[in-house]
């Protein structure tokens, strides 16, 4: 099976919590790349990290779970820049997030195509905060497009409308990407901000015509939409207690690229060929797989038989 690299931020999410003085935060591991590396591994595929770690005590903590996980971080650099933070307040419902980025690992990161270590057939997923704030996100993006041709692309681009200084420039950047990958996923809150005013449908189809092979458009609770050379598919959301949304996009990506490498759809060739038909019960898996990451706190995936138990029926 071909392996599923994540290359971009590693952060903590900081969510709410109680405490015997009152409310509090609570530290998770985080970060839109590392969330679907999780998934992606928990759903049971072969996944890489390259996303720079602090050697900070935070970095451990996330270099910890990623191995904890069955991840491989041998390529992922340890750096004396500090760990992103991420401040999460869920009161309002949809979650919104304070950042700390500055001369962080993230921010920092000098990842180099030519030390890559994928093969043909591998997919490379890039996106989030990692692709906002120079001169990291310059960095990436040129690694991310240097590599495209070797490996199958997958851009998220996870937007955060309020950290980003200079929007044009990140929209830039994100379409440049976008137009060299075989796979595009985002939600109509990312779609919002990189093309305003802009519906799903029209969205696809002008990225399917500049070479993207499969665009898939999640809508929280609604679920997700995925569109590929041959039609477009549905897959309604599911019903859940929710404790946040935190990483529940995340979890679609990883969900929705391990499916892809079991199949075997993970070079150009074959997602060129991928049909409404094949995808249905990939986006349905992915969905269900990202509502049961709403039922705990922060971003914790679950585990490949947990959503198959929750796909037959089985009690959440």
């Amino acid at each position: 099976m071909a392996r599923i690299w994540f290359l971009g931020e590693a952060l903590i999410d900081f969510v709410p919590a109680t405490s015997d003085l009152g409310p509090a935060y609570a530290p998770r591991c985080g970060g839109s790349p590392y969330n679907a590396a999780k998934a992606a591994a928990l759903a049971g595929a072969d996944v890489g990290f390259l996303g720079a770690l602090s050697s900070d005590l935070f970095g451990d903590m996330l270099a910890a779970d990623l191995d904890a996980h069955g991840i491989d971080t041998a390529h992922a650099p340890r750096l004396d820049h500090a760990t992103t933070l991420a401040f999460v307040d869920v009161a309002l419902g949809d979650p919104r997030y304070a950042f700390f980025n500055a001369e962080t690992a993230t921010r920092e990161m000098v990842p180099d195509p030519a030390g890559f270590p994928g093969r043909p057939g591998d997919i490379l997923g890039v996106g989030s905060i990692s692709l906002i704030d120079p001169p990291g996100a310059g960095n990436i993006a040129a690694c991310a497009e240097a590599l495209a041709d070797r490996v199958t692309l997958a851009v998220d681009p996870n937007a955060r409308p309020a950290m980003t200084g200079d929007p044009e420039a990140w929209r830039a950047r994100i379409r440049r990407l976008a137009d060299r990958a075989g796979i595009v996923k985002l939600s109509v809150e990312d779609l919002a901000f990189l093309a305003p005013g802009i519906a799903p449908g029209d969205f696809a189809a002008a990225q399917l015509a500049r070479g993207t092979d499969l665009v898939v458009v999640t809508d929280g609770a609604a679920g997700a939409e995925g569109y590929t050379r041959s039609g477009r598919r549905s897959c309604p959301g599911r019903r859940v207690e929710v404790a946040d949304t935190v990483g529940a996009g995340d979890t679609v990506t990883g969900y929705l690229l391990e499916g892809l490498a079991v199949r075997g759809l993970t070079s150009r060739a074959a997602l060129s060929g991928l049909t409404p038909e094949t995808l249905g019960p990939l986006l349905e898996r992915a969905v269900a797989a990202a509502a049961l990451t709403c039922t705990a706190s922060g971003c914790m995936p679950p585990s490949r038989a947990a959503v198959e138990g929750f796909l037959s029926g089985a009690a959440v």
